[in-house]
């Protein structure tokens, strides 16, 4: 727990200063989950939470109601709050809603005019994302390609399409345990995000959702194979 870092506490200058603590203290607890600083399946104490930012358990406990709403922590009665883990039907649902927003943010692209240094700043996020996909499979790898798509997502015009998309990726990654992982492709994922961009410069809309649908699906099934029950590698034979 000592990997929280301290909040700022508000001062008399501050705006409703009660509500700006809860907010900075929901933030802080977030932030390290979404880093993974707080694991999946890590129990959230209060008073050790409390100690950690340097503020009373009133915004800790308001903080972990709100992330409970959220889905980002699960509360089990007479035991108290963890930091939310990840089922199969959840994978599959969230990554259902990916394609789904995904694609049509990529139809939107299609209506609208690219500029081609739209596509050069995808290439550039793309390139650092190769040299990733040549190692172990990292919080690192799944942040980059979740900053590919959201950049992506982006040229739409849609904002809210994009906020939306964000947030299924946060969960997607938050919950995802990188240990153990089998990942093997090198860096196919990284040609499929080539293969995207060079069907959108062709204005090849079929070839571009084709290409993307098949990226997200395979994902999913990979990532859904790892979580089944007796699927998931042993750490000798591991790769991540």
């Amino acid at each position: 727990m000592s990997n929280l870092k301290p909040i700022k506490v508000p001062t008399s200058a501050d705006v409703e200063a009660p509500d700006v603590l809860v907010q900075s203290t929901y933030q802080a607890i977030k932030d390290s989950i979404l880093g993974n600083r707080l694991r999946p399946g890590h129990k959230l104490i209060h008073q050790t939470l409390a100690e950690s930012l340097g503020v009373s358990r009133t915004p800790v406990r308001e903080s972990l109601e709100r992330l409970y709403q959220e889905g980002y922590v699960t509360r089990i009665a007479n035991r108290g709050y963890f930091v939310a883990e990840i089922d199969v039907q959840e994978v599959r649902e969230l990554y259902q809603t990916r394609e789904a927003l995904e694609i049509f943010s990529l139809q939107l692209i299609f209506k609208t005019e690219i500029a081609p240094e739209s596509i050069t700043a995808l290439e550039a996020i793309n390139t650092r994302y190769k040299t990733l996909c040549m190692e172990n499979l990292s919080r690192e790898r799944l942040m980059v390609d979740r900053e590919f798509h959201l950049a992506l997502a982006a040229l739409s015009g849609n904002q809210y399409l994009r906020r939306t998309l964000g947030g299924i990726f946060d969960r997607l990654i938050l919950k995802r345990r990188v240990e153990g992982f089998h990942d093997l492709r090198g860096i196919e994922p990284c040609e499929d995000h080539v293969r995207i961009l060079a069907a959108i410069s062709a204005n090849d809309e079929q070839a571009a959702v084709g290409f993307l649908s098949n990226h997200i699906g395979g994902a999913c099934a990979r990532f859904t194979r790892y979580l089944e029950p007796g699927d998931a590698p042993t750490s000798s034979t591991a790769k991540s």
